[in-house]
């Protein structure tokens, strides 16, 4: 009995540990961020910058392939997986509540998607990933100074993420991810010795087993 305690507590640690891991990419031309790697209750979830889910895997995901084939009742799920093995796959229905939400991944297992509705104060934000089981999604909102960062991802559970701003005198860092959690990242902002360099990337600091950014 006690190695069967201690077995599952490995596996949970293990489970954990994985569930921890935060994977950002950015774009090695412009310096944006591209997309997000992280796991939701055993699901690897990729996530576009923009706020739409690129794909999702797991280790274990096997099985045959099932799909929508009904074309008068599941419209916008036609041709849509339905499963992989046991593990049922389910879409947001068009109506004029979930109009933003149509034909989008509703449900993956047990773990549920939603979007933000579009709104006078959610348009940025509308269609957008808002929920992956207990994982809050957020976005930057208009700001009447410099709106650069509008609909950009803000927050993905505790994670804070930020761009650089409009600046007079130092355009090096505007519109380029600066912060990603404990992540921090630095361009070079010379724009007389070396203006070749002026605006590239200069340094990452803060990566770690659990969050780390990338450049691809």
């Amino acid at each position: 009995m006690k190695i069967k305690n201690l077995f599952f507590l490995a596996f949970l640690l293990v489970g954990l540990a994985v569930n921890a891991q935060v994977r950002a990419s950015v774009s090695s031309k412009t310096y944006d961020l591209e997309t997000v790697k992280f796991t939701v209750d055993g699901f690897v979830f990729t996530l576009n910058a923009d706020g739409s889910i690129a794909d999702f895997n797991a280790p274990d995901l096997n099985g045959k392939l099932e799909y929508y084939d009904d074309q008068v009742f599941d419209k916008v799920k036609y041709g849509k997986l339905k499963s992989i093995g046991n593990v049922k796959i389910d879409y947001w229905e068009d109506s004029t509540f979930t109009k933003e939400k149509a034909g989008k991944l509703k449900r993956l297992g047990n773990i549920s998607v939603d979007y933000w509705e579009d709104s006078a104060f959610t348009e940025e934000k509308a269609g957008k990933v808002k929920k992956i089981g207990n994982l809050a999604i957020d976005y930057w909102p208009n700001d009447i100074i410099d709106n650069s960062k509008m609909g950009k991802l803000k927050t993905i559970g505790s994670i804070v993420i930020d761009y650089g701003a409009k600046d007079v005198i130092d355009q090096s860092k505007y519109k380029k991810l600066v912060k990603f959690g404990p992540v921090s990242l630095d361009y070079y902002t010379d724009s007389f010795i070396d203006e070749n360099r002026n605006g590239q990337l200069k340094s990452i600091n803060g990566n770690s087993e659990k969050i780390s950014v990338s450049v691809l």
